[in-house]
């Protein structure tokens, strides 16, 4: 299954399998130290997470500036906001930039934000953080639909297939269904630590990463004219 890899591939799948065991392994061993070191903000985590979420957002920007004159509004139009996607994840990873240049929250986010950070995701709804309804369940349930439902449609049926790439989806190889289905049950399921939801961002931005970058209908992503 890896064999056939291309460098790139093999060096972001190492990178995130090799630190996400890591980081499992640390939150057994000494949890106070994992949490002070290894996921703390603006640490070693959430860096590699912007960073592989910013590498996204220049393969979406390379895809529609490459393929501007090939495909139709609608596939350049749904390839942009997938660009939006990974730079608005980029910014809210690192709350827009604000303990970088040390600017202070606003009233709205010091009362409303479960961290006090200019961010979305950290939002309360009440008790409830908007990040575990939305980009925790929200997300977890397009997942299964798109690992579950959508791609062996994609596979089985022509109708489908023509669809999806009109809109430029990304089809996930196998390797890729097999690092996002891991890396749930390592992590969301088996891994006990409050701060398990930054190792998922970590990994997951990487897996996303090679979903995107290296799809399975990556045919569906190139110039015709590609030397």
């Amino acid at each position: 299954m890896l064999k056939n890899l291309s460098l790139y591939e093999k060096l972001a799948l190492a990178y995130a399998s090799v630190f996400t065991l890591i980081g499992f392994a640390w939150s057994y061993i000494d949890h106070d130290s994992f949490k002070s070191y290894f996921v703390v903000e603006d640490g070693f985590t959430e860096w590699s997470t912007v960073v592989f979420l910013l590498i996204g957002l220049f393969v979406c920007v390379r895809r529609v500036w490459l393929l501007k004159n090939e495909r139709s509004f609608l596939f350049l139009f749904m390839t942009s906001l997938l660009a939006l996607f990974f730079f608005f994840g980029a910014g809210e990873e690192i709350s827009w930039g604000q303990r970088i240049f040390d600017v202070e929250s606003s009233e709205f986010f010091v009362q409303n934000n479960a961290q006090g950070e200019t961010n979305l995701h950290n939002l309360m709804v009440g008790d409830t953080k908007l990040n575990k309804v939305i980009f925790g369940r929200g997300i977890g349930i397009l997942l299964f639909l798109y690992l579950a439902v959508l791609i062996p449609l994609y596979r089985k049926k022509d109708s489908v297939k023509q669809f999806v790439d009109k809109f430029a989806v990304p089809i996930a190889q196998n390797y890729q269904i097999v690092a996002y289905v891991v890396l749930l049950i390592l992590v969301q399921v088996i891994m006990a630590s409050s701060k398990k939801g930054e190792m998922l961002e970590f990994a997951g931005s990487v897996i996303f990463l090679l979903n995107v970058a290296f799809p399975y209908n990556k045919s569906n992503f190139e110039p015709k004219n590609r030397v």
